[in-house]
């Protein structure tokens, strides 16, 4: 049985060659622990990575594809969740309108956190 972590650094190897070298906002050279694998499919790998110099944040799809070319895409990422809740969000399930809408009726402007809490527990 192969190793999982010679597995991972393979993978990270592969990532890394494709991946962009410098940030394009303030051009500080990324480091390898700029990188963090969200998500991992037969078909592509879903990394977030954050410029340690000017904190500028990117979702990058690297796409691995049948014919063995790999290409990756780069997205901009303006969201107001700290990195600890991105991770701990990613690869759930989406909030349906009709769920949200449901959540809606049933906080009142004046709902203190704990009802808020109860409700959503």
């Amino acid at each position: 049985m192969p190793n999982n972590n010679n597995n991972q650094q393979e993978l990270l190897r592969n990532i890394l060659a494709v991946a962009p070298k410098h940030c394009d906002n303030c051009g500080s050279k990324y480091d390898e622990s700029d990188f963090r694998i969200m998500k991992v499919t037969q078909t592509s790998v879903i990394m977030h990575l954050r410029c340690r110099s000017c904190n500028n944040v990117y979702m990058i799809n690297i796409m691995n594809p049948i014919n063995g070319m790999v290409g990756a895409q780069r997205i901009p990422l303006n969201i107001d969740l700290a990195d600890e809740e991105l991770h701990k969000y990613a690869g759930k399930s989406s909030v349906s309108a009709d769920d949200a809408l449901d959540l809606f009726d049933k906080i009142s402007s004046n709902s203190d956190q704990e009802v808020i809490r109860r409700i959503l527990l």
